[in-house]
This record gives structure tokens, C-alpha cells and sequence, in this order.
């Protein structure tokens, strides 16, 4: 019993050596015995490398049967682990707990755990290869049939991987013979464990109820939905006004493709009420675009540097009249022909701006038809004699603002404007008239417009002292230009401090530096050069350009 003892002892120490070889024994029997045979004895139990689960296979690496392996290449790996090493073994398997190996005991070899039955292994030896290898190959089998189906759907299935070569070996410590040895892969065990779900598209209202609040969608009960299936148009029951009432706060894009819906809202986005301002500054506007555009009602347009193309009226253009009543064609790129024609529609304009602009005497005419002209802007226009001023001037009679700076006039036609314009001007710029513009011109620009508020003589280098005199005579005069009016001594200007109404005086490149300081200290309470552009008749003063005389011509 103590021998029995002590040869049980030297066993467990055996089973964890401190260094250990793969066994260079070829009797493969030996290892698919141990495999399959359990050792228990009545006194103690210990853990035989033929006790491997399936975690010990799975350390092991021996569930490669999902390739295309052969059954022999698996055998010899599961032989390769029951095998033990000798007592040279110099490699370490730690943490393994395992008896003693079969091939230390050549002759049987245990297959039960509780009796005392041995098998001598020479007899037996073919038996057990040939038991093994059936059993091997029938796991091989079921293997591969079981991963068909996954191989068809899965590119990265186990069946397409390539494994590593066996390196390393452990046996399990526990010795439950009943334990059934499962040969599948590790890398799809997870896989064949939990059963797959059905892989099928959600209906939208799924969708809708899974994501909740956190997103948006429409939702329409049947009532909502019914006008859809049922084809009547809610939009027949609305009335013109209140149609117009939600197209106003539409873009003009949008109400030109309003336009393309049906003929109701064709009718109702060309309404004038819709098309009361509008800005196409710096836009090129195709041939008839302006005559559509006209045509619309706009009151407030602005075409300041626009390009107008030809023909920008077509031959039955004139049948109509325009709304227009503010009008900004500033720099803008159109021929006489084009301007003679949107003239000739244009009867009811209050302020006019045709700044660089080409005239001539039927553009004037058309132009002085306008009564209730108010301001008019035509500083650098070319074009202008001596009739069309004296035309335009008896004409607009309410006219209060005017600016013909720079117009290249004659003698004649400046004779025509100081003589007939209208007693209601308070603001006038008369700049660049140089060699025609005299001292008597002024004297009777003072008679016949008293009430003048602005005066721009700048570059009028033919005037005298005469004319400081006959300027003195304006009773509310505020502001005074003569910038450039050479003719005129430093000395003048310092008589336009006894003019009570005057507040801005510009007298650009007259005075030195010394002469301004002293000039300004005879007249503290006067702004000297403080403006350098003239603002009068001009549309936009300064970077605005989003008005026009101070209208707006964006919705």
C-alpha cells in the first residue's frame, strides 16, 4: 500500500516536469489510447491527458477541421498532444497537472476509470487506430457540412483561414471520461452558439417608432391624406387675396417657378402688387428681359452697372405704360435706341438717375414728360444741347433736385438752364463748366432760384470775385462748393462769414496749409472741406447698395 502510495506520488510530480520535449515515440496507438481512456483508481484521482474537453482543444489548437485537412493530419495532432517527454526534455509546459504518460508504461494501458481491465497494447493497437480514424473522419465530415452554409455567405469564414502551425500543447486537468470531445474551430464557436436572427428589412412605420424623437418624418392620419387619393386641390378653395398674401413673402426666384404650377399662380405672381421693388445691379439682363420686367409693375428698380441687351423692348412694347417711379440707371450699359423706348413708357417717375449715360434731344423730350419729376441725375451724360435743356427745364416744373456736373455744356445751354429752371430747385450741381459758366450766370441763378439750400461751382474756373458777391445774396444757403475756382482770392472767402445760413464750405486745392489754419480760425463755427464727393441727385451715397434714395429695392 505504501509502495502503491509512494509510485502515486512520483507520478504527480512527473506530471508537471520543468522542462518537456515533444516525445519522439511513433507508436501512435499509445497516444489515441490515452486519448480515449480515463484513469481512475479508488484511492485518489488525477488528471490523464486522454480527459481533453473541449476548452483544452481549444488551447490546444486542434479544432483546425473546418479546412480542408485530412482526418490523418488531425490525428497527428491530437497524438502530438497526449505524447509526454522524456527526461532530457528541455521546453516547459506551466500550469499543467497531468499523470504520468502511457508510453512510461509500454506494456497496458488503462481504459477505465473505476475497474482494474488492461489491454495489452500490442494486440490491441489496430483496433484503436482504426477506431480513431473513423471517429476523426466523421467529425471531419459533419465539420465541413456544418460550415457550407456559412462559407456561401461569410467571405471571412474559419474555412477560408489559414491556420498556424501547432506550437505550443497543453492537456486539461480534469478527468470527467464523459465529457465529449468537440471538435469545432475556435474561431466559430461564438457563432454556432447563439442562433442567427433573421436578417429581414423593417417597415417604415418600424423605422419611425425606433427613432423616435430624435428624428423627424411626417405623419399624416387618413383624414390629412385624403385630399391625395381623393384629387381635389385645397388651393381652388383659397381666395386670390390670401394667395397673394403668402406669395409676397416668396423670393422673385421663387415666384418665377410659382409661375410653372398652374395658370391660377401664373395669374397671381405676375400680380403688381409683388413686383414693387426690385435690384438687378451688375446683372446682364437678356434681350426683352426688361420690357417682362417693366411689364410687372415694379416701382422701384434699380439697374445701376447692369448690362441690357439688344433688343431690349420688342415692336409692340409700346402699348403699355410703366409704374415706374424710382429709376437707377447709373453706369448702366444700354443704347440710345433702349433708353428712348423705356423712356417713352415711363410717365409717372419722381426720381431719375442716368448718370454716364448716352442721350440726346428725343430721350430729353421723353424724359420732360414726366411732371412729377422730382430729382434727376444725369452727371457725366453726353449727349446734351442747348434745346433739350431749355425743353427739360420748362417742363419739370416740380422739379428740387438736379445734378449736370460734368456734361460738357455750352455756353448756350448753360445760358438755357439758369434762365428756365425751376423756382423750386434747392439743390443744384453744376460742377465742370469750365470756360462757360460766368459770373452773370450766377447772378441770375440767384434770381431765379432764391430758395437754394446746396451749390456746387466746382471747377467753374471762370469765376470771379463777382460771384462770391452775387452768392452772398442767398438767404439760406448751407452749403457752398467753388473747389478749383482759381480766379477766386483767399481773401473772398473770409467775406462768407457774415452768411448766417451757411455751415459747409469746400474749397479744395485753393488755400495752403498755412491760409486754411488761419481761414478756419475767422470761421470756427464753419466745416471747412468735408466733403469731398457732391450727394446731389445721386441715388447711393457712399458703400450703400441696397438702396436707392433711401428706398429699399430688396424684399
Amino acid at each position: 500500500m505504501s509502495s502503491r502510495k509512494h509510485r502515486g506520488h512520483e507520478n504527480m510530480e512527473n506530471l508537471c516536469p520543468v522542462t518537456r520535449k515533444r516525445s519522439t515515440n511513433k507508436n501512435l496507438a499509445v497516444g489515441a489510447g490515452a486519448l480515449l481512456s480515463v484513469t481512475k483508481t479508488t484511492r485518489y484521482e488525477t488528471s490523464s491527458p486522454s480527459a481533453l474537453t473541449y476548452e483544452a482543444l481549444e488551447e490546444m489548437g486542434v479544432g483546425m477541421l473546418d479546412s480542408e485537412e485530412s482526418s490523418s493530419s488531425a490525428m497527428s495532432a491530437i497524438a502530438l498532444v497526449v505524447s509526454t517527454s522524456d527526461d532530457n526534455s528541455n521546453e516547459t509546459t506551466p500550469h499543467v497537472s497531468v499523470a504520468r504518460m502511457s508510453h512510461q508504461q509500454p506494456q497496458r494501458l488503462s481504459i477505465s476509470s473505476t475497474g482494474d481491465t488492461t489491454l495489452d497494447s500490442s494486440g490491441n493497437n489496430t483496433i484503436l487506430v482504426d477506431d480513431m480514424q473513423q471517429k476523426l473522419h466523421a467529425l471531419a465530415q459533419a465539420k465541413r457540412s456544418a460550415l457550407g452554409s456559412e462559407c456561401s455567405s461569410n467571405s471571412n469564414s474559419p474555412s477560408k483561414r489559414t491556420r498556424n502551425p501547432l506550437v505550443a500543447v497543453s492537456c486539461n486537468n480534469q478527468c470527467d471520461s464523459a465529457a465529449p470531445l468537440n471538435m469545432q474551430p475556435s474561431t466559430s464557436r461564438q457563432a454556432l452558439r447563439q442562433p442567427k436572427k433573421a436578417t429581414t428589412m423593417p417597415t417604415p412605420h418600424l423605422i419611425n417608432s425606433q427613432q423616435g424623437k430624435e428624428s423627424f418624418f411626417v405623419y399624416r392620419t387618413p383624414s390629412m391624406s385624403a385630399h391625395i387619393s381623393s384629387g381635389i386641390n385645397y388651393f381652388d378653395k383659397l381666395s386670390d387675396e390670401i394667395l397673394l398674401d403668402i406669395f409676397k413673402w416668396l423670393p422673385k426666384k421663387t415666384l418665377l417657378r410659382m409661375a410653372t404650377v398652374s395658370r391660377r399662380f401664373n395669374r397671381c405672381s405676375r400680380d403688381e402688387t409683388l413686383w414693387t421693388r426690385l435690384d438687378l445691379g451688375l446683372r446682364t439682363l437678356r434681350p426683352a428681359a426688361l420690357e417682362q420686367i417693366v411689364r410687372r409693375g415694379v416701382l422701384v428698380l434699380r439697374l445701376a452697372q447692369a448690362n441690357i441687351q439688344e433688343p431690349a423692348f420688342t415692336p409692340l412694347a409700346s402699348d403699355f405704360k410703366s409704374r415706374l417711379q424710382y429709376l437707377d440707371l447709373s453706369m448702366t450699359s444700354i443704347s440710345r435706341v433702349s433708353l428712348r423706348s423705356l423712356m417713352s413708357q415711363c410717365r409717372q417717375l419722381k426720381k431719375l438717375s442716368l448718370e454716364n449715360a448716352e442721350l440726346s434731344d428725343e430721350i430729353c423730350a421723353e424724359i420732360a414728360k414726366n411732371k412729377s419729376l422730382e430729382a434727376l441725375n444725369l452727371t457725366m451724360a453726353s449727349g446734351l444741347t442747348a434745346r433739350s435743356v431749355r425743353l427739360m427745364m420748362e417742363s419739370l416744373t416740380n422739379l428740387s433736385s438736379l445734378n449736370i456736373s460734368w456734361t460738357d455744356l455750352s455756353a448756350d445751354a448753360v445760358t438755357a438752364l439758369v434762365t428756365h429752371i425751376s423756382p423750386n430747385v434747392i439743390r443744384l450741381n453744376v460742377a465742370g463748366c469750365r470756360r462757360v459758366l460766368f459770373d452773370s450766370h450766377v447772378k441770375s441763378l440767384q434770381s431765379r432760384c432764391p430758395q437754394l439750400l446746396e451749390l456746387d461751382l466746382s471747377d467753374c474756373n471762370s469765376l470771379t470775385p463777382a460771384a462770391i458777391e452775387a452768392i452772398m445774396q442767398f438767404q439760406m444757403l448751407e452749403y457752398l462748393s467753388v473747389s478749383r475756382c482759381y480766379l477766386i482770392p483767399a481773401a473772398s472767402f473770409i467775406e462768407l462769414k457774415d452768411m448766417s445760413s451757411l455751415t459747409y464750405l469746400d474749397i479744395f486745392g485753393m488755400l495752403s496749409d498755412g491760409a486754411m489754419e488761419a481761414l478756419e480760425q475767422q470761421m470756427p463755427k464753419m466745416g471747412i472741406n468735408k466733403f469731398i464727393h457732391s450727394s446731389v441727385s445721386r441715388p447711393t451715397v457712399g458703400s450703400r447698395r441696397t438702396s436707392i434714395w433711401g428706398l429699399r429695392t430688396r424684399d
